[in-house]
C-alpha cells in the first residue's frame, strides 16, 4: 500500500516539474501534502489527521506543514525544502532556512524534508534514524516512469512509515516540574516571537505599510513602549523588542487566563480574563484579533497547547525546595532569551537579592518607623521598576510566611489581600508587565501553589504599565486600534497618575534600570521634568567648582533615587518619612559627580545602609582579588542601599552611613555574594558593618588606609603631574635615538596626506604645523616610557599634544620621579621610580597616571618637592632630620614591597597609594637602604646584581625577533625557533605591575628589530632587573610589615585635617 502511495506521490511531483514549475518548493509542496493525507489512515486507525497547508500562507516563520486532529491544535510540523537542498537543517547555509531553523528547534515534533528525506526531531534533537521517502532519482523529471518505479520498488518504506506514524500521533508537550513547564512555555514563546519577526521584516521588504501586524506593531511603539533604550534594547530594533514583547505577553496572558478561570483556553481567552487585569484584558484582545491570528498560524496552536498542558500543581512550592513561582521567570528566560539577563538587570534580579532586600525593608520598618512590618495595613508599598514583579513576589511571600506563622493560614490569606491593595509597582515595558501580573495574581491567590485559589476576590492588581519617571499627567497618545487598547491605556495612565501624586508611599523598593545616558537621551529617556528636577544634585557639585565633572553625572539609577526622595518628601500627600531599598549601579557611593546625591541622601534621610557588592568586571581584578564577580552577569558593579527616614531627625544633622564590604567579608563569586545575602535574609541586617563619618559631599565608604591615618602621595609631595602625552607615540617615540632621527627626516618629505596619514591629526596638533618645524636633533631624548621601558622621544610641542610644560620645568635637566595611578592600581608595585620624563602611561600601560618628583627645579619654588611639613613631621617624630632622598627612597620601599598592593586591595580602588611610615627610625632607616637599591634598579643606575643574570643564548639567533610565549624556563627570540634563551624564571616572566606584563610587553615592543648582540644584552639585562626587583621587592614586604606594627600617625606628622 506505502509503495504504490509512493510512486503516484513521485509520478505527481515528476509532472509538476515537466511542467516547468519555477518554484519548485511551492509546486511539489500539495504533492507532499496529499501523500501524508493518503498515508496517514492507512497508519494510525481511528484518527481523523488533518494536514495543514501553512505554505500557502504568507510569511516565513512557520513550518509548511501542520498536522493536527479533529478538535485539537497542531502538535506536528513538517518543514518543506526544493529537492537541491539537505533534509539535514545543520547543513541549510541561507539566511532564512539559518533563522528557521532556529525557531523550529522549539517545536516538540517537527520534521525537515526535501521532498525524497525526512528527518525527525524533538526541539533540538534528532529523533529517529533518517529515512527515504523516494529516492531522489524517482523525483527527476527526466527519469522514465517505469526506471522511478522501480527505484522506489527497492527501498523499505518502514523507517518512512515511522516517522509519519510519530508525527500523526504526537501528544502535547508535558513537564515533569516547574522548570519543565517554564521551558515549555518559553519554546512555544520562541516560536511565536519567530513567525512575528519574520512575518514583519517580510511586510517591510513588500514595502507594505498598513497590514493587521503592522497597525499593532505601531500601537506597541505609540501606547505601550515608551523608552526601549530604558530596557537595553537598541532604538534601532524595535522589532526585536516588539517580537519579545509580543510571545510573552500573548503566553503570560493566556497563562494567566487559564489559571484564573481553570478551563483550556482558546482564541477567545481574553475574553475571560479576569477584570484586575484591566490592561492584560485589552492587550490579549489586541494580540486576538482574527487577522492576528492569521498571521500566526499554527504558532498560536503551539502557544494553546502548552499552557492547556500546563499543570498547576507544579507549581506548588515543596519544603526544602524553592519556590517554584519566584524562579518561574528565570527559567522561561534561559530558554526563551537566555542573554536579557545581560540587559542591565532590567528582567532578572537573582531571589537571593530580592529576599535580603525584602528582609531589610520589613526589619527597618518595624525598628526604626515603629510599624509591624511589611504586614502592617498601613504600609503602603511601591517597585517604581517592578519588571517581572520579583521584589512585589518576594513581599507578598514575606507577609504570608509570617503572619501564617504569628496568626495562621486563613488570616495569611486575609493579609495578601490587604496587601494586594496597597502594595503597587510601575513597570515600561508590556512584556515583563505581562509577566509581573501573572506571577503576582498567582502568588496572591495561591500562595502555596494550590489548584484552587485560598485567596478570592482581588482588587484590581496595583501593576501599572507606566513611565515612573514621566511628569505626571502625561497624555495617552491616540491608539489606532481605538477603544480596543486606548481607553484603557488612558485609565491606567490617570490611576499611575493618581499613586504618584496623592498616593503615600512608605516603602520603595527595587532594582532600577542603571546605565550612563548618552548625548541627547536626558529628554528622551529621563524627560524634561526629571532633567530639571535633578538639577539640585547638580548644583552641589558645580559650587564645588566641580562642574566640569558632571559629564558622568546622567545616570538612569541616579533618576531613580532623585525620584523615590521626591516620591518621599516632596510630592503632594508626602509622609515625609519612609524607606527606600534599592539594588544599583555603585557609582553613587564615591566619586564628584554624585556628591549632590550622597548630600541630600544625607540631608533627608537618618540611616543609610550600604552593603557594597563589588564586581566591577569591567575595570578588570585588583591586587589579590581573584575572580571578583557581580551578582548580575553584567560588568557593572553594584550595591544595595537601604535609606531610612523616621521623619524626626534635625534638618542640620546629617544621617548615620553604615558600610559593609562584601570583599571584606571573603565574598568573591556570584554563587558566593548571593550565599551570603541569603544567610542574612531572614533577619535583613549585615553584622560588622562600619560607620562612615564623613562629609556631606564625601563618599559613603570608610575614609581609605586605615580610616584616613595615613597620609597619600598626593600630601607627600608639594607638586605632581600626569606624564606627557603624544597622542601619537607609534610616530614621536622610538625604540632608538637613530630610528626616530630617520623617521622625522621621511616625514618632513612626505605629501601632505601622507603626512597626515603618518601623523595622527588631532584638533590640538596637525601635520602641517609638525612638517614646518625644523628637525633638532637636541630634542630627541630618552623618556620613561613604560616600566623598565625607555625610549626616545622627539620632545618638540608641535609633536606632542600634551607636552606638560609645568612638568618639564619642575624636572629640568635632571630628576627622579614615582610614577603612579590616582585610583585602581592593582597587582605588583604600587609605584615605579624614573629618572628620565614620564609618559603619561608609564606606570601600566593605560590608565594614565601621575609623576611626583623628587625635586622641583621650577624658579621660585623649593628644590625639593616633599613636603616640608612632612619633613619636618618625620624629623620630630624621630629625634632627628630626615634627608629628601631618604625619605624618597624609604616611600619606594613600602609602596613596591610584595604584598602592599593585596594587603590594601580595597583601599586602593579610589585613590593614591598611601604610606604607613614607621614609628621605628631603625624601620625607616632599613626601609630608606631598600628603596635606594630599587630606585638604582628600576631607573638603571646601575648593573643588576650578577646572581640575578641567570638567563643563557644556548644558540646563534638567525633574523628578527619574534619571541615565543615562555616555556619550562625558556622562550626562542627568532620565528624559526633560533635563538633559544633559557633560565628565565616564571616569576620573570609574569611580573606585572597592575597588570601590565613587563617583559612580555617589553619584548613586543621590540618585535622585528635585529637579534645582535646589543639586543640580547638588553634582554637579559631586563630578565635580570626584574629577577632582582622581586627579591628587594620581597626584602621590603619584611620591611612593611615591622612598619605596619606601629605606624606613624596622620596628625603626628602634618598639624592641619586637609588631604
Amino acid at each position: 500500500m506505502t509503495i504504490a502511495l509512493l510512486k503516484n506521490y513521485a509520478l505527481r511531483c515528476r509532472n509538476q516539474l515537466r511542467a516547468g514549475a519555477t518554484n519548485v518548493e511551492q509546486a511539489l509542496a500539495p504533492e507532499f501534502k496529499l501523500l501524508l493525507e493518503e498515508l496517514i489512515p492507512t497508519l494510525v486507525t481511528g484518527a481523523e489527521i488533518q494536514a495543514i497547508a501553512e505554505y500557502a500562507k504568507p510569511g516565513i516563520g512557520r513550518p509548511d506543514i501542520a498536522l493536527k486532529k479533529t478538535g485539537q491544535p497542531a502538535r506536528a510540523f513538517v518543514e518543506l525544502k526544493s529537492p537541491e537542498k539537505p533534509a539535514d537543517p545543520d547543513r541549510w547555509k541561507l539566511k532564512h532556512d539559518k533563522r528557521q531553523y532556529a525557531n523550529f528547534q522549539s517545536l516538540h515534533l517537527w520534521a525537515a524534508c526535501n521532498f525524497s528525506e525526512i528527518r525527525l526531531f524533538q526541539l533540538e534533537d534528532p529523533l529517529l534514524s533518517p529515512a527515504t521517502v523516494v529516492p531522489a532519482k524517482a523525483l527527476d523529471p527526466d527519469t522514465p516512469d517505469k526506471k522511478a518505479d522501480a527505484l522506489i520498488d527497492e527501498i523499505d518504506p518502514q523507517p518512512f512509515e515511522q516517522i509519519v506514524t510519530r508525527l500523526a500521533t504526537a501528544e502535547p508537550p508535558s513537564a515533569a516540574n516547574a522548570e519543565e513547564m517554564a521551558a515549555n512555555l518559553a519554546h512555544a514563546s520562541r516560536i511565536v516571537r519567530g513567525i512575528i519577526a519574520d512575518r514583519l521584516e517580510e511586510l517591510a521588504d513588500e514595502k507594505s505599510k498598513g497590514a493587521p501586524l503592522q497597525i499593532v506593531r505601531e500601537d506597541f511603539r505609540n501606547i505601550l513602549f515608551a523608552h526601549p533604550e530604558a530596557a537595553g534594547y537598541r532604538g534601532s530594533s524595535f522589532d526585536e523588542m516588539f517580537s519579545s514583547a509580543f510571545a510573552q505577553t500573548l503566553a503570560f496572558g493566556l497563562l494567566l487566563v487559564r489559571e484564573a478561570i481553570d478551563e483550556k483556553v482558546d482564541e477567545h481567552a481574553w475574553e475571560h480574563m479576569p477584570d484586575i487585569h484591566p490592561l492584560m484584558r485589552s492587550t490579549l484582545r489586541v494580540l486576538s484579533q482574527p487577522e492576528i491570528q492569521e498571521e500566526m498560524g499554527s504558532g498560536l496552536d503551539v502557544m494553546i497547547d502548552t499552557v492547556n498542558s500546563f499543570d498547576p500543581e507544579l507549581l506548588k512550592p515543596k519544603p526544602g525546595k524553592r519556590d517554584p513561582i519566584l524562579y518561574f521567570y528565570e527559567d522561561f528566560l534561559e530558554t526563551f532569551d537566555p542573554e536579557a539577563r545581560d540587559r542591565y538587570g532590567v528582567y532578572y534580579t537573582p531571589v537571593e537579592v530580592v529576599k535580603y532586600m525584602v528582609g531589610a525593608l520589613d526589619r527597618a520598618l518595624r525598628e526604626n518607623l515603629d510599624t509591624k512590618g511589611l504586614s502592617d495595613d498601613q504600609v503602603t508599598i511601591l517597585d517604581p521598576a517592578t519588571g517581572t514583579g520579583t521584589f512585589l513576589l518576594g513581599i507578598a511571600e514575606r507577609v504570608f510566611a509570617d503572619v501564617e506563622k504569628a496568626d495562621g493560614k486563613g488570616a495569611a490569606a486575609l493579609a495578601l489581600k490587604d496587601l494586594a491593595t496597597r502594595m503597587f509597582g510601575f513597570e515600561l515595558l508590556v512584556g515583563p508587565y505581562a509577566v509581573a501580573h501573572y506571577r503576582l495574581h498567582h502568588k496572591l491567590t495561591r500562595p502555596e501553589g494550590e489548584k484552587d485559589p485560598m485567596v478570592r476576590a482581588l482588587d484590581r492588581l496595583g501593576v501599572y504599565l507606566a513611565d515612573t519617571l514621566a511628569e505626571p499627567g502625561t497624555t495617552a497618545p491616540d491608539s489606532a486600534l481605538g477603544k480596543m487598547l486606548g481607553d484603557q491605556i488612558s485609565e491606567e495612565r490617570r490611576e499611575a497618575d493618581r499613586i504618584k501624586t496623592e498616593q503615600p508611599i512608605l516603602a520603595i523598593i527595587g532594582n532600577p534600570p542603571y546605565r550612563r545616558l548618552e548625548a541627547g537621551e536626558n529628554e528622551t529617556l529621563i524627560g524634561r521634568w526629571m532633567d530639571e528636577l535633578w538639577d539640585d544634585l547638580k548644583e552641589p557639585v558645580r559650587a564645588e567648582g566641580w562642574g566640569n565633572q558632571l559629564n558622568t553625572f546622567p545616570e538612569l539609577s541616579v533618576a531613580f533615587w532623585r525620584w523615590a526622595i521626591w516620591k518621599l518628601f516632596e510630592a503632594d500627600n508626602a509622609p515625609e518619612k519612609g524607606i527606600v531599598a534599592f539594588i544599583t549601579n555603585r557609582t553613587f557611593l564615591k566619586g564628584k559627580p554624585y556628591a549632590g546625591l550622597r548630600k541630600m541622601m544625607r540631608e533627608r534621610f537618618d540611616r543609610i545602609e550600604v552593603i557594597d557588592l563589588r564586581g566591577d568586571v569591567r575595570l578588570g581584578e585588583r591586587a589579590g582579588i581573584t575572580g571578583d564577580q557581580g551578582v548580575f552577569n553584567i560588568q557593572v558593579g553594584t550595591a544595595i542601599a537601604v535609606a531610612i527616614s523616621t521623619g524626626e531627625k534635625a534638618a542640620d544633622v546629617l544621617a548615620d552611613v553604615l558600610y559593609v564590604d562584601s570583599w571584606s567579608q571573603g565574598q568573591f563569586t556570584q554563587k558566593s555574594k548571593l550565599s551570603w545575602l541569603y544567610e542574612t535574609s531572614d533577619v535583613g541586617e549585615m553584622p560588622d558593618m562600619l560607620v562612615v563619618e564623613r562629609g556631606m559631599l564625601d563618599d559613603m565608604r570608610p575614609i581609605p588606609f586605615q580610616n584616613g591615618e595615613w597620609i597619600s602621595l598626593g600630601k607627600a609631595f608639594d607638586f605632581r603631574s600626569s606624564g606627557i602625552q603624544t597622542k601619537r607615540d607609534s610616530f614621536a617615540y622610538a625604540c632608538s635615538e637613530d630610528v626616530l632621527l630617520a623617521r622625522l627626516n621621511k616625514f618632513k618629505s612626505f605629501s601632505q596626506e601622507a603626512a597626515r596619514q603618518q601623523f595622527h591629526v588631532t584638533a590640538a596638533r596637525s601635520a602641517s604645523a609638525a612638517q614646518a618645524e625644523e628637525i633638532e636633533e637636541n630634542l630627541i631624548m630618552p623618556a620613561a616610557y613604560r616600566p623598565l621601558d625607555v625610549r626616545f622621544l622627539y620632545n618638540k610641542r608641535a609633536f606632542i599634544d600634551r607636552p606638560r610644560p609645568d612638568l618639564q620645568a619642575a624636572w629640568g635637566t635632571g630628576n627622579l620621579c614615582m610614577y603612579t595611578l590616582a585610583a585602581g592600581v592593582g597587582q605588583g608595585a604600587s609605584v615605579w621610580c624614573h629618572s628620565v620624563l614620564p609618559d603619561n602611561h608609564a606606570f601600566r600601560g593605560s590608565y594614565g597616571g601621575y609623576a611626583f618628583p623628587l625635586y622641583d627645579r621650577r624658579p621660585g619654588h623649593d628644590s625639593i618637592n616633599l613636603s616640608s611639613e612632612l619633613l619636618d613631621g618625620l624629623g620630630e617624630a624621630y629625634g632627628a632630620p630626615v634627608e629628601p632622598e631618604a625619605v624618597f627612597d624609604a616611600i619606594l620601599a613600602l609602596l613596591s614591597a610584595t604584598s602592599y598592593t593585596t594587603r590594601f586591595a580595597e583601599d586602593l580602588e579610589d585613590v593614591f597609594p598611601h604610606i604607613p611610615f614607621p614609628a621605628d627610625r631603625a624601620v625607616f632607616d632599613n626601609a630608606a637602604s631598600i628603596g635606594a637599591e630599587i630606585r638604582a634598579v628600576e631607573t638603571f643606575a646601575r648593573d643588576p646584581d650578577p646572581k640575578f643574570r641567570t638567563a643563557k643564548l644556548e644558540d646563534e639567533p638567525e633574523g628578527t625577533l619574534d619571541a615565543s610565549d615562555w616555556g619550562e624556563g625558556a622562550m626562542t627570540l627568532c620565528a624559526d625557533g633560533s635563538g633559544r634563551l633559557s633560565g628565565i624564571p616564571a616569576d620573570v616572566w609574569k611580573f606585572e605591575v597592575s597588570g601590565y606584563r613587563v617583559l612580555k610587553r617589553w619584548l613586543d615592543a621590540r618585535e622585528g628589530l635585529e637579534v645582535d648582540k646589543a639586543l640580547v644584552d638588553q634582554i637579559t639585562d631586563i630578565t635580570s632587573r626584574i629577577a632582582e626587583l622581586i627579591d628587594l621587592f620581597a626584602q621590603a614586604d619584611t620591611v612593611l610589615e615591622a612598619a605596619l606594627a606601629s605606624t606613624l600617625s596622620r596628625d603626628k606628622l602634618f598639624d592641619d585635617e586637609t588631604e
